[in-house]
């Protein structure tokens, strides 16, 4: 898939027509782990990288701690529809487990930050349903199911659906955070 994108922009770049593009490349249908590569793999070969990636997301996110675990996806989903990279990964503690859709373990908001920034680029819009939790004194078991929606290169739309299981727990400020995201959950 990365090949595919990179063989086309460096048609693009010897001359070749977008018609031209349009009629070599096929986009099927994505796994989540596929799509984040291609939505970095496409960030970085038309120069948008870490820059415009910060220009789409909200400056500094003043957002309030999300005290309400109810409320906890609520925000999560408005943080990425908005392109709010601060504020999302601002739902994620400091040295979070986080286990990409690539199965690859990463340590670190900064991994998380960076897993997501690619993904915000591209601007797609996330519903996050069955959304249940089983909570222990300050630690809470989350699972849900989610549709991820973006269109691509050619502006058809195209639909993923997957489902998460993480574990946030309250911190000293009284709001919920992932601790561990498991974000290799099945995607179609």
């Amino acid at each position: 898939m990365i090949g595919s994108i990179n063989k086309a922009w460096e048609s693009l770049k010897d001359g070749g027509s977008r018609e031209t593009l349009a009629s070599d490349v096929s986009w099927p249908s994505l796994s989540r782990g596929e799509f984040l590569r291609v939505a970095t793999a496409g960030a970085l070969a038309v120069k948008i990288g870490a820059g415009s990636a910060v220009a789409h997301a909200t400056t500094a996110s003043a957002a309030a701690p999300v005290t309400d675990i109810d409320a906890f996806y609520d925000a999560w989903q408005e943080r990425f529809n908005a392109g709010d990279l601060d504020g999302l990964t601002d739902l994620y503690v400091e040295d979070v487990t986080y286990l990409n859709p690539d199965e690859k373990m990463l340590a670190g908001r900064s991994d998380v930050r960076s897993d997501f920034e690619g993904l915000l680029a591209i601007k797609p819009t996330i519903v996050l349903g069955n959304r249940k939790h089983l909570v222990y004194k300050d630690i809470a078991l989350t699972t849900n199911h989610w549709r991820l929606n973006f269109q691509n290169p050619d502006g058809v739309l195209q639909e993923m659906t997957g489902g998460g299981i993480e574990v946030i727990q309250k911190q000293a400020d009284g709001g919920w955070r992932f601790i561990i995201d498991d974000a290799s959950r099945s995607a179609v």
